[in-house]
């Protein structure tokens, strides 16, 4: 390349080609960096804002085998609610209410984000969710686990989330997808998009595909508002929790 007679632009050349250089230097160091620069920031402590004991205002489509385990909930909560005693809620024995039923519990859960995967460390019996961001597909052989396996990706201010592969139904575990007592399958698919709507506020619109349980996906909608950050998360021993608060349930 040929110096420019005038010493000035010479100067503003050179400057360019470093200006280039080190960008293109710079993301070969650190692959991803000016997209993790650019990543919506969902960090902080959670919890949900409002809402009801069920996941959506109408009653979801639910399907012969959905109605039937429906009809055998037994919940603490909304209109069928009978005494703790009686119920067969999987909460009540402290067993993991998986996702999205654990965003009913009224504790708070944070949202940790790197590069590889995004952490969701909840209060309620110090469960995590390991949502992996590194493009890998769904394990080949379902592990069957109580939260489920979670894939994630980034989509302009959004985060997806896409789980699969729960712990199903089972007659000793009454686990449901909120306190009412709505079912699901091991087929059960829980698609949820994370968006800041305010500095203060994120919204989840979480789409159920269950087709054992219901007769076509349907979608709801979450609230949760960002807590103060001197805030901490505290113990939670649901077993100790049980019994305080719950005392008819003490072991005669």
């Amino acid at each position: 390349m040929k110096a420019p007679k005038n010493p000035i632009c010479w100067c503003l050349v050179r400057c360019a080609w470093c200006l280039v250089l080190c960008l293109v230097l710079g993301a070969w160091a650190v692959p991803g960096a000016l997209a993790q620069g650019t990543r919506p920031d969902f960090s902080g402590i959670w919890q949900r804002a409002g809402g009801g004991p069920g996941l959506s205002a109408d009653e979801p489509p639910m399907t012969v085998w959905g109605l039937e385990k429906y009809t055998a909930a037994k919940p603490i909560h909304g209109p069928r609610t009978v005494s703790p005693e009686e119920s067969n809620a999987a909460e009540l024995r402290c067993l993991p209410m998986g996702i999205p039923g654990i965003y009913f519990r009224p504790r708070t859960f944070e949202i940790v984000q790197m590069p590889s995967r995004t952490m969701m460390l909840f209060e309620v019996d110090h469960m995590w969710r390991e949502i992996f961001m590194d493009g890998r597909p769904f394990p080949d052989v379902p592990l069957g686990t109580w939260m489920g396996y979670s894939v994630g990706r980034y989509d302009g201010d959004a985060l997806l989330v896409e789980t699969r592969q729960f712990r199903g139904w089972e007659d000793t575990a009454h686990r449901w997808l909120d306190r009412l007592g709505h079912p699901f399958s091991d087929e059960l698919k829980v698609t949820e998009r994370f968006r800041r709507t305010a500095p203060d506020r994120m919204v989840n619109e979480i789409t159920i595909d269950d087709p054992i349980a219901y007769t076509r996906p349907w979608t709801a909608t979450m609230t949760y508002r960002l807590r103060p950050k001197d805030l901490e998360m505290g113990e939670f021993i649901c077993n100790e929790l049980m019994l305080s608060e719950l005392p008819d349930m003490r072991p005669k």
